[in-house]
């Protein structure tokens, strides 16, 4: 059985992006270490991460920064970044919208195929998180 360890997605300001994903996991913003640190690669713990610290991570790259088997390179910035990821999450709409206001970000409710909208959080760079109701 395969279990997902890390996603990762390049921003415009990992800190800020890092900050937002934090609260919205109910998780911590970390700095992910060297070498990653060094190109200001943001990260964010949150889940199961406690038992299995390799578990339940986010890498939130610099925008124009990207890995190759010889090292960082500097790149151009995609036209339009796009990334999504799906949690289960038990947060009320209530907390999902002071929470979206006060990061300055979109949140809608959107069909995915439920018999209920799901909440949807749209971050600073057009990524986005799906946030299914747990299964009960």
């Amino acid at each position: 059985m395969a279990i997902l360890l890390h996603l990762s997605f390049r921003v415009k300001d990992p800190a800020r992006s890092a900050a937002l994903y934090a609260e919205l996991l109910e998780g911590r913003v970390v700095d992910i270490g060297p070498p990653l640190d060094t190109i200001g690669v943001k990260g964010v713990y949150f889940g199961r991460n406690a038992e299995n610290e390799l578990c339940d991570q986010i890498e939130l790259w610099p925008a124009g920064k990207h890995w190759s088997v010889s090292g960082f390179l500097d790149i151009d910035q995609p036209a339009a970044p796009f990334g999504h990821f799906a949690v289960e999450s038990d947060l009320p709409w209530d907390e999902l919208v002071d929470l979206a206001k006060k990061h300055g970000v979109v949140l809608a409710r959107e069909p995915r195929g439920l018999p209920d909208l799901v909440p949807v959080i749209y971050d600073h760079d057009g990524n986005f998180i799906e946030l299914f109701p747990p299964r009960r």
